[in-house]
């Protein structure tokens, strides 16, 4: 088998990683000291400082004691794959009450380990031992990331668990391969063969591009949130107006000819804010927002355009199927209790309806028609439905014992 000194020499492949590792902790450091509630990005620095400590140790083996660059350097390399592994827990948003106590837990297992028995001192069964250990945090790893995708999908976290997927896979490998095709059980000495050479290699290279990769996550969510931020109303979470505007025109883009708007207006609303005061108000506006929320389906719209002003566009629904769902949104409000600092506030809305076979596919046309079909419904008693219709006659039906007129 090729040397691997003939074009590898592992102690100067080692530095030169922890030489970049340090430039990618530096950098998550100067992060986290600018958002340091992303406690996250805090725990993935300290992974790359053990790390880095690490590597200095393994490259300075047959230099430095055996106790040191073997025992202590796997110890803190698999306490650095513990603050990794409560990184990302963090980073998804998980439970870290526990997770603070498994992350350190590997270390404690490693020492308890090499101090109770001398079977650490073959190789082989440090690399099986090591490997596995490191291969149940990258599962941990694997299984946030892919819980926490479906959530927060930003590509880098899709790639990110491909790489520490490829890497899991590499340290099974690993543990097989120290069973089935062990080396020299006393080496101590970093192994000059071609194999191990690869080993380092693709360990290395895993770390830079893993660390590369939380430099991309972090700006990625930045992004989001503030996508997000800018296009979300800040009070109740649903769509604001722009955002609203923007994709509603997108759909109608589409020319299909179903589709309906729903327009909501609490009713009496600066009377709750003169009665209970403006934080009743706000609470009146998030609880009916939740309404909206909870029966809007995936590809609806929902948003607040004003005040006490809300907007629902189905893109799919036709215009009674669209009273059907304006009139639950009625009846769930009018069975809503808020409560206030002095009693319990009772409200109600009144809906209008207009869809696009009746107005056509411009979304001006659509909106007039459903505003008119609103002040319809506020003018005849309100907490009603009122339904556009193109002639005089229109359509009646019941939302309870309210007559939803025709504009």
């Amino acid at each position: 088998m090729v040397g691997l000194s003939e074009f590898l020499d592992i102690p100067t492949l080692l530095l030169t990683v922890a030489a970049a590792s340090f430039c990618i902790f530096v950098s998550l450091v100067l992060t986290w000291s600018s958002v340091r509630s992303e406690t996250y990005i805090l725990s993935w620095a300290a992974a790359f400082g053990l790390a880095i400590m690490t590597m200095i140790l393994v490259a300075l083996r047959g230099l430095v004691p055996h106790s040191l660059s073997v025992t202590v350097a796997d110890a803190i390399l698999l306490a650095a794959f513990g603050l990794l592994w409560l990184g990302y827990r963090q980073f998804a948003g998980l439970d870290t009450g526990r997770g603070r106590w498994i992350a350190g837990m590997g270390a404690l297992i490693w020492l308890l380990m090499a101090a109770g028995t001398p079977r650490l001192d073959d190789m082989n069964a440090r690399t099986a031992v090591l490997s596995g250990m490191e291969l149940v945090y990258f599962v941990f790893i694997i299984a946030d990331l892919l819980r926490h995708h479906r959530k927060e999908p930003l590509p880098s976290v899709g790639l990110t668990t491909v790489v520490v997927g490829v890497h899991a896979a590499m340290q099974a490998y690993w543990v097989i391969s120290a069973i089935v095709a062990p080396i020299e059980p006393t080496t101590i000495v970093l192994p000059n063969s071609l194999v191990m050479g690869l080993r380092f290699t693709e360990s290395s290279i895993f770390v830079v591009f893993l660390g590369l990769l939380q430099l991309v996550v972090i700006g990625q969510r930045s992004e989001r949130r503030y996508r997000i931020a800018a296009e979300t109303d800040s009070l109740t979470g649903l769509a604001n107006r722009g955002h609203y505007f923007g994709r509603t025109e997108e759909a109608l883009v589409r020319g299909d000819t179903r589709g309906a708007l729903i327009l909501f207006d609490i009713d009496h609303f600066k009377s709750i804010n003169d009665t209970y005061g403006h934080p009743a108000g706000d609470r009146v506006l998030i609880e009916f927002a939740a309404i909206v929320e909870a029966t809007a389906s995936a590809d609806d719209i929902a948003a607040r355009i004003g005040g006490e002003e809300f907007a629902l566009f189905l893109p799919h629904a036709t215009t009674d199927e669209a009273v059907k769902i304006a009139d639950r949104v009625r009846s769930a409000t009018a069975d809503l209790r808020v409560a206030a600092a002095t009693g319990l506030v009772n409200l109600t809305v009144s809906c209008g309806v207009a869809g696009i076979s009746e107005t056509g596919a411009d979304y001006q046309a659509l909106h007039a028609a459903a505003d008119r079909a609103l002040y319809a419904a506020k003018g005849t008693g309100r907490d009603r439905v009122a339904i556009h219709r193109p002639s005089a006659s229109g359509g009646r039906g019941r939302p309870g014992s309210a007559a939803m007129p025709a504009c």
